[in-house]
């Protein structure tokens, strides 16, 4: 299984940046900067490559929701995410980066290095995000201009102080550019990166990939203390009637792994409609409807695993039509998409809700035997189902 590491870092991002607080495309835009940052210090490839890719998680402990985002504890998900990139592939390399991305050069910051104590991939994704989180605070509310020449003088001004001199320096010589603020505030960012970024393909093993998406069925499953354990047991069951059913043990691992990232883009519905313990809305429902088409965009970002994207997303898809968020009908839904609808319904039902405690597992059964019997998810599959859990 070959799959683009940029790619991969990318669609990442992707993930990240979908949750209720970030900004869309804050990550790539933050690896442009740090790649341009980088290239003109005239840093080595290898240590280029390691910065590149750790602005693209430098976020990623940031998903977990129950952290306390105030002045006092801002800097928890720099060392959650400096544990979490260990668990992906060649994330070790990037760990301290990731970790100690907001220290100031001045030794002020939470974890007091000072200088050049503070690894300079660190400094370099430090100053890049700040740029884009100043630049995207002022948009639509100061003109271009402006934007850019507050900008620069916040850089000037903070050279010494929460910035290595150095590193300011380069991109202060950046923001002269114009070609510089046309690439960073291009619609398309990411077709800008594909014409800078290292040409890294690395062979990704099905090992690796479960791995990786043990690490995003975490960061899921924590948004909310109802939905604990959710994915990885939805991938347990599929897993396990893929075992009935006798697919061959690579299809079978793809199944699992799809269980594990079927919710992925729930990073995109905000808390209080995921932890609502009263009915949802029409308007709120809407907003939940949209994590399967986010779970297929963002897998289908990486390219090569087109089936375990279709697997993952469309386990909302009813028989009859009357599934979201694309209405397949029939034969329009695969097979396997099939089984894993029924160990998604299977698994939330017999769940703790905010609105409901668990079902045991014969009223879950009935239930879903219902919705067979109105043509809304195989029977095959439901069969398959009470065989592994009865």
């Amino acid at each position: 299984m070959n799959l683009n590491y940029n790619d991969l870092l990318s669609a990442i991002s992707l993930a990240l940046d979908v949750q209720e607080y970030k900004n869309m495309g804050h990550a790539r835009r933050v690896a442009y900067i740090s790649l341009r940052i980088a290239k003109m210090l005239n840093l080595n490839e290898e240590d280029i490559k390691k910065i590149y890719y750790s602005a693209f998680l430098h976020d990623i402990g940031k998903g977990d929701v129950y952290e306390d985002f105030n002045t006092d504890e801002w800097w928890k998900h720099s060392v959650r995410g400096s544990e979490v990139v260990k668990k992906l592939p060649f994330g070790k390399h990037f760990s301290e980066i990731i970790r100690y991305h907001h220290e100031n050069y001045d030794g002020s910051g939470y974890f007091k290095l000072k200088g050049d104590a503070i690894p300079l991939g660190a400094q370099i994704i430090f100053i890049s995000d700040q740029l884009d989180i100043r630049y995207t605070s002022l948009v639509g509310k100061e003109r271009e201009y402006n934007i850019r020449n507050n900008i620069k003088e916040f850089i000037k001004n903070s050279s010494g102080k929460m910035f290595n001199p150095l590193v300011a320096n380069a991109l202060f010589e950046l923001t002269r550019q114009e070609k510089f603020w046309l690439d960073y505030k291009y619609f398309d960012i990411k077709s800008v990166l594909k014409t800078v970024e290292p040409k890294d393909t690395i062979s990704i093993e099905i090992d690796e990939l479960e791995d990786i998406a043990e690490v995003f069925a975490q960061i899921i499953d924590n948004r909310s203390r109802f939905t604990y354990n959710h994915s990885r047991g939805i991938s347990d069951l599929a897993y396990h009637m893929a075992k009935v059913i006798g697919y061959d043990e690579e299809t079978r691992r793809k199944i699992k792994i799809a269980g594990l990232l079927h919710d992925l883009g729930k990073l995109a519905v905000p808390n209080f409609i995921l932890d609502k313990p009263d009915k949802l809305t029409e308007e709120e429902f809407m907003v939940i409807k949209s994590h399967t088409y986010y779970t297929k965009k963002i897998l289908k970002e990486i390219g090569g695993i087109d089936d375990i994207a279709e697997w993952a997303a469309n386990h909302h898809e009813k028989l009859d039509g009357s599934g979201y968020p694309e209405g397949l009908k029939g034969d329009e839904i695969g097979e396997i998409d099939r089984h894993i609808a029924v160990c998604d319904m299977y698994q939330a039902l017999t769940e703790d809700r905010p609105y409901r405690k668990g079902l045991e597992p014969k009223q879950a059964i009935d239930i879903i035997a219902r919705s067979v019997k109105d043509n809304k998810v195989s029977r095959k599959s439901f069969e398959i189902l009470k065989e592994v859990v009865c």
